[in-house]
């Protein structure tokens, strides 16, 4: 019965490493298909907050921009607000610790989940524009 035990609770480990490894490889790919488009006119409106690095700045044009991504399900923005929140609280714990040296990873995690939320931002800023545009034409 304990073998079966330890047999169940490995496997579990497992597979939530697995699950999270796989959710990072998607992210990572969702943020490598595509950059902001800086030299884009139609986004100049918001050119500053596009390139930001504050995570919650970003987070806040969501909110003014797009306030119904903040529950689609399909951005994944909450998912990554956690994780951002994790991995924050991870290097403010370990940087007490240790040297600011040994937890750096958790501040390019950090600027991995500012990048993707941007990304989306983007994305979701140049579908609205190809929309309205589509809808002049006719």
């Amino acid at each position: 019965m304990l073998i079966a035990a330890f047999i169940l609770v490995i496997s579990i480990a497992a597979l939530m490493q697995f699950t999270m490894f796989a959710w990072r490889a998607s992210l990572l790919r969702a943020v490598s298909e595509q950059y902001v488009n800086e030299a884009d006119a139609s986004l100049q409106p918001y050119p500053n907050r596009l390139r930001s690095t504050s995570f919650a700045e970003v987070k806040a044009v969501y909110r003014d921009l797009c306030p119904e991504l903040e529950t689609s399900p399909t951005t994944n923005l909450r998912a990554v607000s956690l994780y951002y929140a994790v991995m924050n609280l991870v290097g403010r714990v370990g940087s007490s610790i240790l040297p600011a040296e040994g937890f750096s990873w958790t501040q390019r995690e950090m600027a991995l989940c500012t990048q993707y939320a941007t990304v989306r931002l983007s994305q979701r800023l140049e579908r609205n524009i190809s929309i309205a545009n589509q809808a002049r034409s006719y």
